[in-house]
C-alpha cells in the first residue's frame, strides 16, 4: 500500500490512543472506537462528593519514555503536564517492623538500608547501579524492538552482555535480591515492583531488578491534577490530527476476508478499514472479536499462559488529615510468600494482604475537598472471576488491617465516600482476561521475543497494541507498544526508540 489509508483503533486505552496519534500525523485517516464513554480505559477519571479519583495507574515512571513519544508528535510533554518529582518518593509500612521511607535520593536511603542490616547501604549502591545498567540496555535493545530480525540481538553490545543477561532470565528476582540483602523488610522494598509488572518475584526473572533504577535513582513523579492528564494530552494531540472519536462504540466484530481484514462491525454496522488496530484486551481480541481461522492465539493457547493478578479497588473519601500516610504508601505482610502463592497458585483471596495505598491529596490539594483526604486502595487479588465474600465484608477486612499497620484507628469511621472495583468490574468494563487488571505476568516465557508481538500472524493488516503485547505492561509500555507497532507497518526492524516519525520510502507494509 503506498499511501496512507484508512485505519480504525479498537479501544481508546493508551495503546490506542497512543497509535491512532502516530497513525494520523503521517497522513492515516483514523477512527477510534471505545466500548465506554470516555477515553483511558484502565486509566480513567471519576468526581463524586468533590474527590477527582484516578481509577488506574498511579506511579508516573520512565518519563523519558513520555518525552520521547510526545516529541514524536512534534510536541513538548511539559506544555501538557506539570511533573512534580515526589520526595519521599514512598512509605514502607510492616505488620512485624517499624515502617521505612524511601526517599529516591540514593546517598539517604543507602544510610537508611545501612543502619537496618551492616553493609546493606553499600549494597544497594551495587544494586542500583546493575539495574541502572541493565534499564539502559532494555532500553537500547529491547524495549522498542519488534524483534523482527535476528542481528538486532546478535550485535556486539548484546552478545557481550550475553553471559550476565542469560544468568539473570534464569534466576528468580527473589534469590538474586538475597545476594545483595539479608533481612525481609529490605528484600520487600527491591522485590515489590514485581506486582506492577503482574509477576511474583519468586519466579519472574532477575532482570526486571531493573525496576529499582527508578525508585532509588531516576525518580517518582506526579503529573499534577492526577494521572488522566496524560490521557487528556493525547487526545487533544490526536483532535489535532484529525482522529475521530467514537465512545459507548463496542466493537463486536473484526472481519476478515482471505487473509486480510476489511474492518469492523459496531452496533451491528460494518466501519470498513485498510488497517485495523486493536488496543483492546488481547484474548478478548483473539477469542471473541475474531473467527478460530483468523485467531494467531487460540483459547488452547490461553489456557497454557499466566494472568497477571486482578484487584480489589478502593477509592475513599476522607474526613479530616492523615498525616500518617505519603502520597505513594506500600504495606508488606510477613507471609510475603504465602501473599503470592495465594495470588498465582491456589488462588485465594489473602486473609492479611499485602497492599498499595496512594493518598494523592499530600501532593494535589484539587483531588479532594479542604480538609480531607483522597486515598485510593489496592489490594493485589488473584485473575479469576470468583467472589468468595460479599465485597464490602472483604474491604472492611483490608481496611481494617490498613488502620492496624499505619496507626489510624478511625480510618473507616471517617470516610465520607467509598466505592469498589472488582475482577469482574474488569472483566466487564474492559472485556480483561479472567479479570486480570494487568494483563499477561512477566514471566520468562511472557517476556521480551517470547511475549505476542504486534501483528497478527493470520491476517496481514491486523496490529495489537496495548499491555498484552510486546513490551508489556505499564502505562510506558503501552506508550513504546505503539511505536512497535508503527514499526511493522514501515518495515524498521531496529531496536531503539525512533529518532523521527517517518513514513516508509515505499509501501505501507499493511
Amino acid at each position: 500500500m503506498r499511501t496512507p489509508g484508512t485505519a480504525v483503533i479498537i479501544g481508546a486505552g493508551i495503546g490506542g490512543l497512543a497509535m491512532a496519534n502516530l497513525l494520523a500525523k503521517t497522513g492515516w485517516r483514523v477512527s477510534v472506537y471505545e466500548k465506554l464513554g470516555a477515553a483511558g480505559g484502565r486509566m480513567g477519571e471519576f468526581t463524586a462528593k468533590g474527590f477527582t479519583f484516578d481509577t488506574g495507574p498511579s506511579w508516573y515512571l520512565m518519563p523519558e519514555v513520555f518525552a520521547h513519544y510526545f516529541s514524536l508528535m512534534g510536541e513538548d510533554v511539559n506544555n501538557y503536564v506539570t511533573l512534580d518529582r515526589l520526595n519521599p518518593a514512598y512509605k514502607v509500612f510492616f505488620d512485624y517492623h517499624a515502617p521505612i521511607t524511601v526517599t529516591g535520593d540514593l546517598i539517604k536511603d543507602r544510610r537508611t538500608f545501612s543502619a537496618l542490616e551492616p553493609g546493606a547501604g553499600d549494597n544497594l549502591a551495587r544494586y542500583v547501579q546493575t539495574a541502572e545498567h541493565n534499564y539502559h540496555a532494555s532500553m537500547e535493545h529491547f524495549l522498542y524492538n519488534p524483534f523482527t530480525r535476528l542481528h538486532t540481538l546478535a550485535n556486539k553490545r548484546v552478545l557481550a552482555q550475553l553471559p550476565v543477561l542469560s544468568g539473570q532470565l534464569l534466576t528468580p528476582l527473589h534469590k538474586h535480591v538475597a545476594r545483595y540483602v539479608h533481612s525481609q523488610p529490605l528484600q520487600q522494598i527491591l522485590e515489590y515492583p514485581m506486582v506492577f509488572l503482574g509477576a511474583s518475584p519468586y519466579n519472574a526473572p532477575a532482570l526486571y531488578h531493573l525496576m529499582s533504577f527508578l525508585d532509588f535513582k531516576q525518580g517518582v513523579y506526579y503529573p499534577r491534577g492526577g494521572m488522566y492528564r496524560v490521557v487528556e494530552a493525547l487526545q487533544n494531540i490526536g483532535q489535532k490530527h484529525g482522529v475521530k472519536y467514537h465512545f459507548n462504540a463496542p466493537v463486536t466484530k473484526i472481519i476478515v476476508q482471505n487473509g486480510h481484514t476489511t474492518g469492523i462491525e459496531v452496533d451491528g454496522q460494518t466501519v470498513t478499514a485498510d488497517l485495523v488496530v486493536s488496543g483492546a484486551d488481547l484474548k478478548f481480541t483473539e477469542t471473541k472479536l475474531l473467527s478460530p481461522a483468523a485467531q494467531t492465539y487460540s483459547e488452547s493457547y490461553w489456557q497454557k499462559r499466566v494472568a497477571g493478578p486482578s484487584a480489589l479497588l478502593m477509592y475513599l473519601g476522607v474526613k479530616g488529615n492523615l498525616p500518617q500516610l505519603n502520597h505513594h504508601n506500600l504495606f508488606f505482610v510477613k507471609e510475603w510468600q504465602q501473599n503470592f502463592a495465594d495470588i498465582f497458585e491456589t488462588k485465594k483471596w489473602p486473609k492479611n494482604a499485602s497492599m498499595y495505598v496512594c493518598k494523592p491529596s499530600a501532593t494535589d490539594p484539587q483531588v479532594a475537598p479542604k480538609n480531607h483526604e483522597n486515598v485510593f486502595v489496592l489490594v493485589p487479588l488473584p485473575a479469576s472471576l470468583s467472589e468468595p465474600e460479599k465485597i464490602g465484608t472483604l474491604a472492611d477486612r483490608y481496611l481494617q488491617q490498613l488502620e492496624e499497620m499505619a496507626g489510624i484507628p478511625d480510618l473507616r469511621v471517617r470516610i465520607v465516600y467509598k466505592s469498589y472495583r472488582t475482577p469482574r468490574d474488569f472483566a466487564e468494563l474492559f472485556n480483561s482476561w479472567n479479570g486480570t487488571a494487568l494483563g499477561m505476568a512477566h514471566l520468562l516465557k511472557q517476556s521480551a521475543f517470547w511475549r505476542p508481538g504486534a501483528r497478527s500472524k493470520k491476517v496481514k493488516n491486523l496490529l495489537y497494541v496495548g499491555g498484552g503485547v510486546q513490551p508489556g505492561i505499564g502505562v510506558p509500555m503501552c506508550l513504546i507498544s505503539a511505536e512497535v507497532a508503527y514499526k511493522h507497518l514501515t518495515d524498521d526492524h531496529s531496536a531503539g526508540p525512533l529518532a523521527a516519525l517517518e513514513p516508509p520510502k515505499g509501501d505501507w507494509h499493511v
